[in-house]
């Protein structure tokens, strides 16, 4: 793994405590049994914090541990045959990172902050170990696999069956969505990403997604200053994107 540092200061900040953790019930810990959450605590290591634009995996190299985000997002990305930008998905706090490094011991995408980012950083060698040890660890992370299996399933239809503002607005009901279940406003936020970076996701241009957003506002779904975010209407906003 690449985090943008060198190695040694790659070290542990300081020891971890899950369980004081502002994202605990969302996080791989809260699902399990308090005996295995304490193992699993003291696996765990805290990664140096990240400047914006930092790279907290670089696509090939080996998955050496598994990594969630603490604090701030990052986008997963890569780059086509072509050269152009693809931008598969955006990780917020909580969410874990380069889970389809499982299949081939290696990362498989550029995961870049797109904000000052702190991480937990779970080594291999101990994740082997506890996988071995503890049942409910092993049931959360095939959980986890499931997830992001559903979530790519979940996007290649919307690319296939949704127009322009379908997609727009089930982008922006599903960033309502996963900021409520980390305790944060669902009808207030700041985007982290750019709308480039939401075009290249989507696979729109970004003209088209400028539009989409200005049509969701003259319809009365969200108000949007710069990358502000204010949702009037979630469920409209929701059924929208579901139906569209």
């Amino acid at each position: 793994m690449n985090t943008g540092l060198p190695a040694k200061r790659a070290a542990v900040l300081a020891c971890v405590c899950c369980r004081e953790c502002a994202l605990h019930t969302i996080c791989l810990a809260g699902h399990l049994p308090l005996a295995e959450a304490r193992e699993l605590e003291r696996a765990v290591e805290r990664g140096r914090p990240l400047p914006e634009g930092s790279a907290l995996v670089r696509s090939g190299a080996t998955m050496d541990a598994l990594l969630v985000v603490r604090s701030g997002s990052a986008k997963s990305h890569s780059v086509t045959l072509e050269g152009a930008e693809q931008v598969h998905g955006f990780v917020l706090p909580g969410e874990a990172v380069g889970l389809e490094g499982f299949a081939t011991g290696a990362y498989t995408c550029d995961v870049t902050a797109l904000e000052p980012l702190e991480y937990c950083r779970l080594p291999m060698r101990g994740l082997e170990v506890l996988l071995e040890q503890l049942p409910g660890l092993r049931r959360e992370l095939l959980r986890l696999l499931g997830e992001a299996l559903d979530e790519s399933q979940r996007l290649r239809g919307q690319l296939s069956l949704c127009d322009a503002r379908g997609r727009v607005a089930r982008f922006l009901a599903d960033m309502s969505r996963r900021l409520a279940r980390r305790g944060l406003s669902p009808t207030e936020f700041r985007l982290s990403m750019s709308r480039r970076d939401i075009a290249r996701h989507l696979g729109l241009t970004l003209e088209t997604v400028s539009r989409s957003l200005g049509a969701l506002k003259r319809e009365g779904w969200v108000r949007i200053r710069a990358r502000d975010v204010t949702v009037l209407r979630p469920e409209a906003l929701a059924a929208f994107g579901s139906r569209a």
